[in-house]
């Protein structure tokens, strides 16, 4: 047989594994759907190990994306985790120290009573983009009526009420959601349209959220039926344009009010269990649903799904966080690390795949998700994330920076972790706990007095940390 006369064909294989490469590398813009459920455990869903959880279409991402182990929130409670959604920074650089809340228990935590609308903003600068952008669900990151809500309006609002005859949650001057780089929102606490018993209401509030009934029952699907109106709106309309929507549920969050026949899918469990995991099953029915949704639009194959929680389950309330020691309000495992699920078929994001060894912390969702839509953050911007977009493909990523938690109210106020060590202790460095997470994920066996110089190290890094936040600062 003649030699092939040119001397510098490529062979077709080679050409294809190139084509595919570079499709992979330089993927289109993606559309994003993040969906954060609310006091979800680390243990809660059937992928995660949970022996009881029914939650089928959570799990068939999982499947169809890659599941990540070690991914944490940058705080115990909901607030200040969703602040760093938004600004993708720690959440003491904001003063959101702990859950948004009464206007008088604010001031009393030296908190602001709404995040201020112009700290940086990842959704804006998508917007800036050419993304459209909308904020659908549970915002908590202030603003609302400005209404005196009376004990009376609360009927089970699982909040402590006593010694109160009144309270006032919302502040009519916070800005509307829309101005943090939204193009729709609808919302619960939040300033700007929301829902009045299941129906679109064009102002804020005018009901304390937890004593709407049909709220507690029915929150997921009315937040899944206002997502996928926006997509079909979005399919119509703006079909050149790139989206990204926040999908934030008030589930599984306390207090509930399921039908019977939701608690007749977890027939089972009793008492508390049965209703967080019946709430949790009809959560994950109605993500099927926006899912099917992006499936008869032929949006699936580039949007981005995100699925995580904003901060652990909560003690005595149903739910789990096992293998991890303690419980929402603690800044232990349980109460930070949660799932993350990512999925992207064009993006090249793997399938069924069980990320072990990629530490992940929410403040990176900023700087990965800004490059791969192609957006920037204002000049100055500086993240406490990193991209992490090599863990979406698949490939290795070693984590450089340490992540830092601050709750003053906690019983233990502050962490870090630094490669595979996780150190806490009181604001005065007293009462040192260290963790090996390698090899104790559950932090059962402190090696603080074990390791005197990682245990120095470590805390002199943690209190200068410390020593920078506003409220360290005021207090000297």
């Amino acid at each position: 047989m003649k030699p092939f006369p040119f001397k510098h064909v490529v062979p077709i294989a080679i050409l294809l594994a190139v084509t595919a490469h570079s499709a992979q590398a330089n993927p289109p813009r993606p559309n994003i759907v993040f969906f954060y459920a609310d006091d979800m455990g680390y243990g809660d869903l059937a992928c995660y190990g949970s022996p009881v959880a029914k939650t089928p279409r959570i799990d068939q991402l999982a499947r169809e994306g890659t599941r990540f182990t070690q991914f944490y929130v940058s705080h115990c409670v909901c607030s200040p985790t969703r602040s760093s959604a938004i600004t993708g920074q720690f959440p003491d650089k904001h003063r959101i120290y702990g859950h948004l809340s009464f206007l008088k228990d604010n001031k009393a935590r030296h908190m602001p009573d709404w995040l201020d609308v112009n700290a940086p903003s990842f959704p804006r600068a998508l917007q800036q983009a050419g993304y459209r952008t909308a904020m659908i669900g549970k915002w908590h990151l202030g603003g609302g009526s400005g209404r005196t809500f009376k004990i009376s309006d609360l009927k089970n609002p699982g909040i402590d009420t006593s010694g109160r005859t009144e309270i006032v949650v919302n502040h009519p001057d916070a800005p509307p959601v829309v101005e943090y780089g939204f193009d729709y929102s609808r919302t619960t606490a939040g300033n700007g349209p929301t829902w009045k018993a299941g129906k679109l209401w064009p102002e804020p509030h005018d009901v304390y959220p937890y004593a709407d009934q049909h709220w507690l029952r029915w929150s997921s699907r009315t937040i899944a039926n206002d997502t996928i109106r926006f997509l079909k709106n979005h399919a119509e309309e703006h079909a050149a344009e790139p989206f990204y929507i926040n999908v934030w549920f008030k589930d599984v969050h306390t207090p509930f009010k399921p039908k019977d026949e939701m608690l007749a899918a977890l027939s089972k469990l009793e008492g508390k269990e049965q209703v967080h995991y019946a709430m949790l099953h009809f959560m994950d029915e109605q993500i099927g649903r926006v899912l099917d949704k992006l499936d008869e639009l032929g949006l699936s194959e580039n949007t981005m799904i995100i699925f995580s929680s904003d901060n652990g389950a909560g003690k005595g309330r149903g739910g789990s966080n096992a293998p991890l020691r303690g419980w929402k309000h603690m800044i232990y495992e349980g109460g930070i690390r949660v799932p993350l699920i990512v999925r992207w078929p064009e993006g090249g994001v793997p399938v069924g795949r069980v990320d072990e060894t990629s530490v992940v912390n929410i403040c990176d969702f900023v700087p990965t998700f800004t490059e791969l839509a192609g957006a920037s953050m204002p000049d100055g911007y500086e993240s406490d994330g990193e991209d992490f977009s090599a863990a979406l493909r698949g490939e290795p990523f070693q984590r450089s920076k340490p992540q830092f938690w601050f709750y003053p109210t906690a019983a233990v106020p502050l962490a870090m972790r630094s490669g595979n060590w996780k150190f806490l202790c009181q604001l005065d460095g007293t009462k040192a706990e260290l963790f090996d997470l390698d090899a104790d994920p559950g932090e059962s066996k402190n090696l603080a007095k074990t390791n005197p110089e990682i245990t120095e190290r470590l805390k002199k890094s943690l209190l200068q940390w410390y020593a920078q936040t506003p409220v360290a600062r005021e207090a000297l």
